[in-house]
């Protein structure tokens, strides 16, 4: 029997990656045994906790309460584990209070490989139409700072909106996506579109498959450098349920 469990993320946020990111929403006997609740709240007095996905084991270990260490079973389930600097306190003391680290980052050896759940929606195995040679899909608010190029004619959505389906219908429509969201990036991929990515810090530097690398501000000039694959979806996939299973097994259920 599945232990009585909540899931924690950046539910209530605008950032639509991070809205989406828990596994609660994809496994349905979740729902029956389990809640999720925002990050920010507390967690009520239960047997297991699954954190993430999303960048959060930075500030994990102070938002940790009684009840998180109360419970049985601590779980990080497709967190980002690349840190800023190659020794973190905060993130080593985050570590430490997992049973199970999953990571999304593919080539972090220290934990089991878990990319962003999203991978298993549905969503991605509708048929693609591709009308646009290009759209972009943003950050809402590091583009700016990142003086992005917006050329004319080529569509663009931000990740602040907050359907999840019809930003994969926006990213569907390309042969080339442009973005400057992990998560954008890492949906483009799953499509087996060919990316180009305009990063802002080192967590875009480890999907499972890598796409090509653009300068926000002269990216129309270097489309020749996106890359992407038709194997993606099937390797996150596998490597979700490979941690699917071993999250069952810590649990019992």
């Amino acid at each position: 029997m599945m232990s009585d469990l909540v899931f924690k993320h950046h539910r209530d946020t605008q950032n639509l990656g991070d809205a989406v990111c828990s596994p609660f929403d994809y496994y349905p006997e979740f729902g029956v045994h389990g809640r999720a609740v925002d990050l920010s709240q507390p967690t009520p007095a239960v047997q297991s906790v699954i954190y993430g996905g999303g960048k959060i084991m930075g500030g994990l270990a102070k938002r940790l309460g009684p009840n998180d260490w109360a419970a049985q079973h601590r779980i990080a389930w497709g967190v980002s584990t690349v840190q800023k600097f190659p020794i973190s306190l905060k993130y080593w003391r985050a570590f430490r209070a997992m049973h199970l680290v999953g990571s999304r980052d593919w080539g972090d050896d220290r934990f089991c490989f878990a990319p962003c759940v999203t991978c298993v929606s549905p969503l991605f195995d509708a048929p693609v139409v591709e009308n646009h040679d290009v759209v972009l899909y943003l950050h809402h608010w590091k583009s700016a700072g990142q003086q992005v190029v917006r050329p004319t004619g080529v569509p663009v959505m931000e990740n602040n909106n907050p359907s999840l389906s019809e930003t994969i219908r926006h990213l569907a429509s390309a042969r080339v996506v442009v973005s400057n969201s992990y998560h954008g990036v890492y949906w483009a991929l799953l499509l087996g579109k060919r990316v180009l990515c305009l990063p802002f810090s080192n967590k875009f530097h480890s999907y499972r498959i890598a796409p090509g690398y653009g300068d926000a501000s002269d990216w129309p000039s270097q489309l020749g450098k996106a890359r992407g694959s038709d194997e993606m979806l099937g390797l996150c996939r596998s490597a979700t349920g490979v941690f699917r299973q071993q999250v069952g097994d810590l649990m019992g259920a």
